[in-house]
C-alpha cells in the first residue's frame, strides 16, 4: 500500500483541460485563484490508488549543454546561474532553488545580529564544472539597509559567503568561503564564480 511513489507533472493546455472536463459547465478558478485559496488542482489521465500533495521549495530546471545558458529562479528572479560555453561537456538537467529567508523570522531568533539572503541550491550537487560558472544572489535585506546603498563594502566587510556541498537529504555543513572567493557587488546583488555546484 503506497510503496511505489513517483512525481506527477501537471502539464496540460487549456484545450486538454476542457477536453478532460468534457463540457462540464462549472466555472473553474484560474491557477492564480487556486493558489490564493491554497488549493491544488491535479489533472491526470491515470487513476492511482493515492495522491500525495507535498510542499517543497520550487526548483527551476533546464537542460544545459556545452553551449552554456542562464538559469534563473522564478521565485527570486535576481538569483541566477550563468553557465559559459564549455562549462559542461554534455547535456544535463540543472536545477536551481532559492529559499527566501523571512527578515521577521531572523529578527525574532537573532535580533539585529544577522540577516540572510535566500538559500540557493544548484543541483546536481557536488558536480565539477570544466569552466567556472557565475552565481548571482541578492544581498541580504535588513532594517538598516533601505536598498539604496551597499552596506557590505569597506575595509572590514560584514558579508559572509557560506557554502555546503553535502548532497541529498544530509544536513548542510556550512563552510565560510568568503576569504577564498572574490565577490562583485552590482544592483543590490553579489556575484561570484565557482567550479562546483553546491548550496
Amino acid at each position: 500500500m503506497g510503496e511505489s511513489w513517483r512525481e506527477h507533472h501537471c502539464e496540460h493546455t487549456e484545450e486538454e483541460l476542457n477536453q478532460i472536463l468534457n463540457g462540464m459547465d462549472e466555472e473553474l478558478d484560474s491557477p492564480e485563484e487556486l493558489e490564493k485559496k491554497r488549493i491544488c488542482r491535479i489533472v491526470t489521465r491515470d487513476f492511482p490508488q493515492y495522491f500525495a500533495v507535498v510542499s517543497r521549495i520550487k526548483q527551476d530546471s533546464q537542460l544545459i549543454g556545452p553551449e552554456g545558458a542562464v538559469l534563473s529562479s522564478t521565485l527570486v528572479p535576481q538569483v541566477q546561474a550563468v553557465f559559459p560555453e564549455g562549462a559542461l561537456t554534455k547535456k544535463i538537467r540543472v536545477g536551481l532553488q532559492a529559499q527566501p529567508i523571512s527578515v521577521d523570522l531572523v529578527k525574532r531568533i537573532l535580533g539585529n545580529k544577522a540577516t540572510f539572503s535566500p538559500i540557493v541550491t544548484l543541483e546536481p550537487r557536488r558536480r565539477k564544472f570544466h569552466k567556472p560558472i557565475t552565481m548571482t544572489i541578492p544581498v541580504p535585506k535588513s532594517s538598516t539597509n533601505d536598498g539604496t546603498g551597499n552596506v557590505f563594502g569597506g575595509d572590514t566587510p560584514t558579508l559572509r559567503l557560506l557554502c555546503s556541498i553535502t548532497g541529498g537529504t544530509t544536513p548542510a555543513q556550512w563552510e565560510d568561503i568568503t576569504g577564498s572567493t572574490p565577490l562583485t557587488f552590482i544592483n543590490q546583488c553579489v556575484s561570484f564564480t565557482t567550479n562546483v555546484s553546491a548550496r
